[in-house]
C-alpha cells in the first residue's frame, strides 16, 4: 500500500484565528524547494528552549502556515503543531525554513550538550565520551531521517561514522552507558544512532576483533540509513499511541522498501554511500527463519546467496530490535536493558542468527556489569584505596574520581 494513499476523508480544516493570526501562503514546489522538514523526534526539542531564533511553520496540502514565529513561542502553539502532525489527514508536514536550518541545528545542540551534562550528574558513572559521540551521530542520523539523502547528508554521516569508529571501538562501557542512558532520559534518545553504534561495536567488540576499519564504517553507516524509508511514512501511523490496524502495519513495512529505494537513487546520483547499505534497509526486518519481511529471506547469506540474510542485515537487526525495546514510546514504556535482553532471547531461535546472538548477549551484560562495578566504587569512593584486579580501566576510573571528589571538596571550604 503507498503511505500516500493511506488518508481518511477527512479535511484539515485551517482556523478563521489561524487565518488571521497567521501568515499563509501556497505551497507550490518551488516554495518547498525553500524549506526542509524536520522530524517530530527532532521538533520535541523545542520545548526544551525559552525562545528560538526561527520560525516554524506547518504545511495543510497546498498551504503553508508561519505557525509559530519566534517570538511567539509557547508550549501551547508546540502542542497544536504536534497534534495537526499526528492526524490522519496526510498532507501536515512541519518546516523550518533553509535558510534559518542552521540556527534550528544550534539549538539542538544546545539542547542535547544540556541534556547530557544532567544526564552525568545524576549518573556520573556514564561514560562521557560515549554520549558525545552519540550526540554527534544523532545529528547525523536526524538528517537522514527528515528526507532527501543527497551528497551533503551522505558525507556528514560518513565523517560521524569514521570518527565514531575511531573513537570508541575499545570503549567498554558504550553498550552499558546507551543502554541506561533511556532510562534516565528518554527524549535524549535517537534510535538510528543508538543501532549505529550498538551495531559496529557488536561487529568490532564480540564477532570480529580484526574487522577493517572500513567494513566498521560500513556498519555504522547501515546502522544511521537503516529507517531511511520512514521519511515517506505518515506521522499518523509512526507516533500512533496504540496497535496498528493490519492496513496500518501494511504501510508501515513499506518503509523498507523506500529507504532501499532512496539509498539507491542517492548512489547513483554520486552520494558516497555503498550498495549493502540499501541492501540493509531493505533486509533489516527479515528474520532468520524467514518470519520476516519484505521477502521472507532466511539464514545467511554466505551459505545461501539466493535466499540468505547478509551479515551486516543479522547485526543491524538486533541492534534495530535491543534498540527499539530499550525506547519509550506512546504505547509502551521503556525496558531496562536486563528486560530487554530476556524477551529478545525468548524470540531469538526464530529472529536472530544464533552465531551473531549470544555474543551480543554476552557482551551487554559484561558491559553492564563494568558499568555498576564502576557505579558502585565511585558512590562509595571515600578515598579509601581499593584493589581491583587485572581492571586497568576501573583503576583510572577510580583514580579519576577520587580527583574529582577532592576537588569538589575543596570547592565547598573556599
Amino acid at each position: 500500500m503507498d503511505p500516500k494513499s493511506f488518508q481518511t476523508s477527512k479535511k484539515f480544516i485551517i482556523k478563521d484565528s489561524t487565518r488571521k493570526r497567521c501568515k499563509i501562503f501556497p505551497a507550490d514546489d518551488a516554495t518547498l524547494q525553500q524549506f526542509r522538514p524536520i522530524s517530530l523526534e527532532l521538533f520535541t526539542y523545542l520545548w526544551e528552549v525559552p525562545t528560538i531564533e526561527f520560525s516554524i511553520y506547518i504545511r495543510v496540502e497546498d498551504e503553508m502556515i508561519e505557525y509559530i514565529r519566534p517570538s511567539e513561542l509557547s508550549d501551547e502553539l508546540l502542542q497544536h503543531v504536534w497534534a495537526a502532525s499526528l492526524k490522519e489527514y496526510g498532507g501536515v508536514e512541519v518546516f523550518i525554513a533553509k535558510k534559518d536550518y542552521p540556527k534550528f541545528e544550534h539549538t539542538l545542540s544546545y539542547v542535547r550538550t544540556r541534556k547530557i551534562n544532567a544526564l552525568l550528574e545524576k549518573d556520573p558513572s556514564l561514560d562521557r565520551k560515549t554520549l558525545e559521540i552519540f550526540s554527534d551521530l544523532s545529528g547525523a542520523s536526524q538528517m537522514v531521517l527528515r528526507g532527501g539523502v543527497n551528497k551533503q547528508v551522505a558525507e556528514r554521516v560518513k565523517t560521524a561514522a569514521a570518527f565514531m569508529v575511531n573513537q570508541l571501538m575499545a570503549n567498554d562501557l558504550a553498550m552499558s552507558t546507551l543502554s541506561r542512558m533511556i532510562s534516565i532520559d528518554p527524549t535524549l534518545y535517537d534510535h538510528s544512532a543508538s543501532v549505529a553504534m550498538f551495531s559496529t561495536i557488536m561487529a568490532k567488540q564480540y564477532i570480529d576483533p580484526k574487522l577493517p576499519f572500513k567494513d566498521a564504517e560500513i556498519i555504522a553507516q547501515c546502522g544511521l540509513y537503516h529507517d531511511a524509508g520512514k521519511s515517506c511514512i505518515p506521522n499518523a501511523i509512526l507516533n500512533k499511541p496504540g496497535a496498528f490496524t493490519p492496513d496500518e502495519f501494511e504501510v508501515m513495512k513499506t518503509h523498507v522498501q523506500f529507504g532501499h529505494k532512496e539509498l539507491m537513487n542517492a548512489i547513483q546520483n554520486g552520494a558516497p554511500i555503498e550498495e549493502i547499505v540499501a541492501r540493509v534497509a531493505l533486509e533489516h526486518h527479515e528474520r532468520f527463519t524467514g518470519k520476516g519481511y519484505p521477502a521472507g529471506r532466511r539464514g545467511r547469506w554466505e551459505e545461501d546467496p539466493e535466499l540468505g540474510i547478509h551479515v551486516y542485515s543479522r547485526i543491524i537487526s538486533i541492534a534495530d530490535a535491543y534498540s527499539a525495546l530499550l525506547m519509550k514510546r506512546v504505547y509502551k514504556p521503556a525496558l531496562p536493558a536486563e528486560k530487554a535482553l530476556e524477551l529478545m532471547e525468548r524470540s531469538a531461535p526464530d529472529d536472530f542468527d544464533p552465531d551473531i546472538f549470544q555474543p551480543f548477549v554476552t557482551g551487554v551484560r559484561i558491559s553492564l556489569d563494568t558499568l555498576k562495578k564502576r557505579k558502585d566504587v565511585i558512590e562509595a569512593n571515600t578515598g579509601a584505596i581499593y584493589m581491583i584486579d587485572s581492571d586497568e580501566k576501573l583503576v583510572k576510573q577510580i583514580q579519576d574520581a577520587r580527583k574529582q571528589n577532592a576537588s569538589q571538596q575543596v570547592k565547598k571550604t573556599s
